[in-house]
């Protein structure tokens, strides 16, 4: 039986990002421009099949960034936790503080290793400063009541401060260099972002 244009065209984008998942995966574990050897080994695929996705490696590289990068950006999305505005405070701290930490845990990786190609690659530059944006409208928004209560430019202020606390750099500078527990990590990101907001510290 004659395989179908549309059964054709489903196995070759099955394969193509195939292709893409395996140069990221490759990436996320050291290794800076992996074979098409080993790539092809890892999707599952013919070496001579690759180049019937890609024109050439840049054009592979530059789509391997695209499907990392949107892969996360959902994650980033739902960073700030289940929280609202008319929250009570403490709940609105704990649910970005939790939010935040388990983007940390699920994209650490990818991230880590994005960040390496970031000052070569203008495109992860752009999805890093789009993410960034973002988390900043996210605390905006979230700590509205206790912001407005700053001239505009201090508003601005205390939004970098605890978008800084937050930030992928300080967590993983918390947890992966500095070896902290996730209890010490929480009350690190917890506390920042009281002080940030002039607020009295809590027992923890």
């Amino acid at each position: 039986m004659v395989e179908s244009s549309d059964g054709r065209s489903a196995r070759r984008e099955r394969n193509r990002d195939a292709v893409l998942d395996a140069l990221v995966e490759l990436t996320i574990e050291g290794a800076d421009e992996p074979s098409i050897d080993d790539i092809a080994d890892r999707a599952g695929v013919s070496y001579r099949s690759v180049y019937r996705y890609f024109d050439d490696r840049s054009e592979m590289m530059a789509a391997a960034t695209d499907r990392a990068m949107a892969s996360i950006q959902p994650l980033v999305q739902q960073a700030s936790g289940q929280a609202q505005p008319t929250d009570p405070l403490d709940h609105r701290i704990q649910a970005i503080v939790d939010g935040r930490i388990e983007l940390y845990d699920r994209v650490a990786d990818t991230v880590r290793a994005a960040m390496t190609q970031s000052f070569s690659n203008r495109k992860i530059r752009e999805h890093f400063q789009h993410s960034r944006r973002v988390s900043r409208g996210q605390i905006h928004d979230l700590f509205h009541n206790e912001l407005k209560s700053f001239t505009p430019q201090e508003c601005e202020l205390r939004i970098t401060a605890i978008d800084q606390a937050l930030s992928f750099q300080a967590i993983d500078y918390v947890v992966h260099d500095r070896r902290h527990s996730r209890d010490e990590l929480e009350r690190y990101l917890r506390g920042s972002i009281r002080a940030a907001l002039r607020l009295r510290p809590t027992s923890d």
